[in-house]
């Protein structure tokens, strides 16, 4: 796949071949275990510093790069990479001055354009953080792996079910490697969503039959022409509101809703996906809607609407036997009604952290330690159900599970990833 391709969208190149012969690479990778990754305490700089590289130094990779030096006072933010200048100089400076001696990127290992994540790689790194675009996610969730880093990878894992095939090979490499990866569903570390979750999985409402997850909220943020920048330039930096760099509001956005819905199901995907305004065997509409039906009977609604607007609307229900759950507001009615209360002296204090934080920790702990912490899974299955999702409302029809991996215009490899259903 071109460099080119990946800045303008994912290669229609993806053949069996191909997939076989990323499979042998990353095979060989694996075979090749360094002592040094199995063992907490020594990293690439001899010492008990953690070097650190930021691949992507736009809002959301300076504020992992801030999360990443708050988590370990021995972490060095070393190394940053970007398409545009800008970018990388607005980053660096925030960071001088808010992380301080922790920030030791001099110009020189700042670096620009399409190889920029090749040379944060080559930096010296210990942990590298993903936060480009999402169609670069794969090419550079691979590229770590292959260099043996751990990794923060921002959601979604990929815009395309050929682009999660990737991630998903790449990450079984990881886990022989015991390369830490923490993924950008933050929710999973939100203290408040978290117990919420343990209720429903304990059965305070019965068995979960149905839900809704539904967002209609404002457009995205999006950056003014500037002179002397081309058409594709603009729309590089305004990647949010272009399906081929975000994989579109469903994916991008509502993943993280998607995410918490299934997570309350106990992680069990979805079997079927059939736009709700259409007939229920597939119409030729264009729906507005996805209904998600499970294996059990159970079933999930979920739409997601960006649109020029003052007010913002969110709606995450979980449906059961014996009550009902706000997600969002983390209370439950029925027979046993709850609501999610912070103690002072103990869960408060955490969650002034906040969810970013707290997966960030999770990550430099496992890294200092030694032990591996492995989100990779979960985030390529939230990834697959979210496409599943617009697949189903961009062609208008049913899409089942199998189907899903293996959709034409998806891009999917040959093989499915059952060990994800």
């Amino acid at each position: 796949m071109s460099q080119i391709a990946c800045v303008s969208g994912r290669s229609n190149q993806w053949s069996r071949r191909t997939f076989l012969e990323k499979s042998a690479a990353l095979a060989a990778v694996a075979s090749s275990v360094s002592p040094r990754l199995l063992t907490g305490g020594v990293f690439a700089s001899g010492d008990e510093r953690i070097r650190v590289g930021v691949i992507g130094c736009g809002g959301r990779g300076t504020g992992a790069a801030l999360q990443a030096a708050a988590a370990d006072p021995g972490v060095r933010i070393v190394a940053m990479g970007d398409l545009f200048a800008d970018q990388i100089d607005s980053s660096a400076s925030l960071l001088a001055r808010t992380a301080g001696m922790q920030f030791e990127c001099p110009p020189e290992r700042r670096f620009l354009g399409l190889n920029a994540y090749r040379d944060v790689l080559a930096a010296g790194v210990d942990i590298v953080l993903l936060t480009s675009p999402p169609q670069m996610r794969p090419l550079h969730v691979t590229a770590a792996i292959e260099a043996g880093k751990h990794l923060f990878c921002e959601k979604p894992v990929a815009i395309d079910v050929a682009g999660v095939h990737e991630v998903a090979l790449a990450c079984a490499v990881a886990r022989q490697r015991m390369l830490s990866i923490v993924s950008g569903f933050c929710f999973r570390h939100d203290e408040p969503t978290v117990e919420t979750m343990r209720r429903i999985h304990d059965g305070a409402m019965g068995r979960v039959i149905g839900g809704h997850c539904h967002a209609a909220v404002g457009l995205p943020w999006r950056k003014a022409t500037q002179r002397g920048w081309s058409q594709e330039e603009w729309q590089q930096r305004n990647w949010i509101s272009f399906e081929r760099f975000s994989g579109g509001h469903f994916v991008e956005h509502h993943s993280h809703a998607i995410d918490r819905a299934i997570w309350a199901r106990g992680d069990v995907c979805p079997v079927t996906a059939i736009p709700s305004d259409a007939p229920a065997l597939g119409g030729g509409r264009r729906g507005t809607g996805v209904r998600y039906e499970f294996a059990d009977g159970g079933w999930l609604n979920a739409s997601c609407q960006r649109a020029m607007g003052p007010f913002t609307q969110q709606t995450e229900t979980v449906i059961a036997v014996d009550g009902s759950c706000d997600l969002l507001r983390h209370q439950m009615s029925g027979s046993r009604p709850w609501q999610y209360q912070s103690d002072a002296l103990g869960s408060s204090r955490k969650n002034h952290a906040g969810m970013y934080q707290a997966g960030m920790d999770t990550l430099l702990r496992a890294v200092r330690s030694g032990t591996l912490a492995d989100e990779s899974t979960r985030m390529c299955r939230s990834t697959l159900v979210a496409i599943m999702g617009r697949t189903a409302l961009a062609t208008g029809q049913r899409v089942d599970w199998q189907e899903n991996q293996a959709y034409a215009d998806a891009l999917a490899p040959a093989r499915p990833l059952s060990r994800l259903a």
